[in-house]
């Protein structure tokens, strides 16, 4: 029983980035109601800026984040009004084959720019443990579960409290009458977008204190970001959080029982079981 605890407290810990990386593309999707292949390779980029923060000017990642998170939201309003606000009409293909090019442009640039060799940080924190009795936690994973909640409450109150969160869920809900309502759908529909990938590049810099770097690293974290989207309902953001703590912790109980090699298989077993069984998914319906 108590291995079996361990492993349900570590899968909340990690639970609670992959939480990160699913609200940023369900905002998207609840949007703008496009779906975002580039969504891992964003988070890559945030990776990468952590790391360059942490390399060139020894700025601890659990403060480069920060800037990490800043860069992507910069860099996404950007990609928006250059790249995606011309399609944003056009059918599901043409959307599919531009996100899918923009993960393509960002790992190649990556890879030209820093090579395709492993990094790390190595920070201190990595290799402290804390202990609450017969459990046991890692302090950096503590640390960045703790920081994940923040962002986490905070976005969720600023969609639920906010006049440009009510914008959000009006044009997530109706974007043909939206704009009657005095709501400018391209300047809302590019914060979505660009706060949805800085969510992504500040997990990207959270993460990256436990994992190694290189450039397609983004690329299994995407399939992620679909599995815990389609878990916790389409388009909506509080269930994209219940459905990233609910894989960290089906992952975590996987690798306990058959091992690590199996934790990527259940998240494909997850998608198919959602899909065939109840395709609302956790929260049954669509919402922001």
């Amino acid at each position: 029983m108590v291995g079996f605890l361990q492993a349900c407290i570590d899968g909340l810990l990690i639970g609670a980035l992959y939480a990160l990386i699913g609200m940023g593309l369900a905002l998207i999707f609840g949007v703008m109601r496009i779906v975002n292949f580039a969504h891992g390779a964003f988070l890559m980029v945030g990776m990468y800026a952590t790391w360059v923060f942490f390399d060139r000017f020894n700025l601890n990642p659990y403060f480069g984040f920060l800037p990490a998170g800043i860069l992507l939201f910069a860099l996404g309003f950007l990609v928006y009004k250059l790249l995606i606000q011309p399609i944003r009409e056009r059918s599901d293909l043409m959307q599919i084959l531009m996100t899918t090019g923009i993960a393509l442009i960002l790992v190649d640039t990556a890879q030209l720019s820093f090579g395709a060799d492993y990094h790390q940080t190595n920070i201190e924190l990595v290799n402290r443990t804390l202990h609450l009795g017969p459990f046991v936690m890692n302090a950096a994973s503590a640390l960045s579960f703790a920081i994940a909640a923040v962002f986490i409450v905070g976005l969720h109150v600023y969609v639920g409290r906010t006049r440009t969160g009510q914008a959000l869920r009006a044009i997530a809900q109706n974007r043909e009458i939206a704009p009657l309502m005095g709501i400018n759908v391209t300047r809302i529909q590019g914060l979505s977008f660009a706060l949805g990938l800085a969510y992504a590049g500040i997990a990207g810099g959270l993460l990256l204190p436990a994992l190694y770097l290189f450039p397609t690293v983004g690329d299994d974290y995407t399939l992620k970001a679909f599995v815990i989207v389609v878990l916790g309902g389409m388009g909506s953001i509080e269930g994209a959080a219940i459905g990233g703590l609910v894989l960290g912790v089906a992952e975590s109980i996987t690798s306990l029982y058959l091992g690590n090699q199996w934790a990527l298989a259940i998240d494909f077993l997850l998608f198919l079981l959602v899909l065939s069984l109840k395709p609302s998914g956790i929260f049954g319906r669509q919402r922001t």
